[in-house]
């Protein structure tokens, strides 16, 4: 990068933390226990806790409904094994060790989300339905009874579950989710991971340019859902919201765009309790890494989804989870509010 303004503005970003994604079993091994050691010695030298973020995000048969971030596990009974004893129990496990450090769990994003809308209309998520239920029983079970560590299940985001309909289901699904988990706590809910939608948008409103969805933008979404959930008997309901990549309204041809959108900026700067008012939203956040890439646009690739060729996709892109410098030099661009 040369230009000299953009790598001020990455200097910035150095200023602020971002999650950790352990999206594989590989990956968690070499970044879960040194990151946490990590956080536990700047807190004893600061003398004030250090939060880590962590992103929990391997379930079999992982993002059924889309191609680009499939995971390594399969929806078979074999990799649920190995999810449960290879990776939770080894996450439980470090837990158990760092007790003295506020720690934030991630909850597989997008999984959940597919259980409420694509299981009728996409084969995977049928079949891999059992276990994400089961998963998320297991982990929940494991992970969820640490008084230091705060659990956030994915909700997606306003142009995914925002409906009227979306939302009464979301909030049978989600209690249930809790309930087998049980007697382990949940925090509450993350919304917008790795996604564009805009935390407030006033130019839109329930109509035909956003199919009649009444919530067209987070703020809207979360309050929403703030309501249903409670009257759904869920106890905690709290909100964690990704704003790493929505600072600047996008020119997607339908919001349900989610490939390395095309004139994106980083969002809102990590903050807790940002919004007077909602004293259920516990922080905006950076949990998708603004440089990651969302997917390959190389339709010879195995893993190439049809969304990441679409008009307002940046072009070439890597394969998601590389590095995407033009992608990265698009955000911190358009950050808003600047860097």
């Amino acid at each position: 990068m040369s230009d000299s303004s953009l790598i001020a503005k990455a200097e910035k970003m150095k200023t602020y933390s971002n999650a950790i994604w352990l999206d594989n079993i590989k990956n968690m091994q070499s970044w879960l226990q040194p990151n946490l050691e990590g956080a536990l010695s700047q807190q004893n030298s600061g003398g004030t806790p250090v939060l880590t973020v962590f992103v929990v995000y391997d379930l079999p048969g992982r993002d059924c409904h889309a191609l680009a971030s499939n995971g390594e596990l399969l929806a078979n009974d074999s990799d649920m094994e190995r999810y449960k004893s290879e990776y939770i129990d080894v996450i439980e496990g470090h837990l158990k060790t760092y007790k003295s450090q506020p720690v934030v769990l991630v909850i597989e994003p997008d999984s959940l989300a597919n259980m409420v809308t694509n299981i009728e209309s996409t084969p995977a998520c049928a079949d891999s339905q059992n276990y994400y239920f089961d998963g998320h029983a297991y982990l929940l079970k494991k992970l969820g009874v640490f008084p230091n560590v705060a659990l956030y299940l994915d909700i997606g985001h306003a142009f995914w579950l925002g409906w009227d309909d979306n939302r009464e289901k979301a909030a049978k699904v989600y209690a249930k989710v809790i309930q087998s988990g049980a007697p382990a706590k949940v925090r509450g809910f993350v919304d917008n991971v790795a996604n564009y939608t805009p935390w407030e948008d006033p130019t839109l409103s329930r109509g035909p340019d956003t199919e009649w969805n009444p919530c067209p933008d987070e703020k809207r979404y979360l309050e929403a859902m703030h309501k249903d959930f409670t009257s759904a008997g869920i106890q905690s309901v709290y909100f964690f919201s990704d704003t790493s990549r929505n600072g600047k309204k996008t020119d997607r041809k339908h919001p349900g765009e989610w490939c390395n959108q095309t004139g994106c900026g980083i969002g809102a700067r990590p903050k807790a309790s940002p919004i007077s008012g909602m004293e259920y939203l516990d922080a905006f956040y950076w949990v998708k890494p603004i440089g990651e890439s969302d997917g390959t646009s190389d339709t010879s690739a195995k893993r190439y989804d049809g969304y990441c060729g679409h008009e307002t996709a940046m072009k070439p892109a890597p394969e998601a989870g590389q590095w995407f410098q033009k992608f990265f030099e698009e955000g911190l661009k358009n950050a808003n509010p600047p860097l």
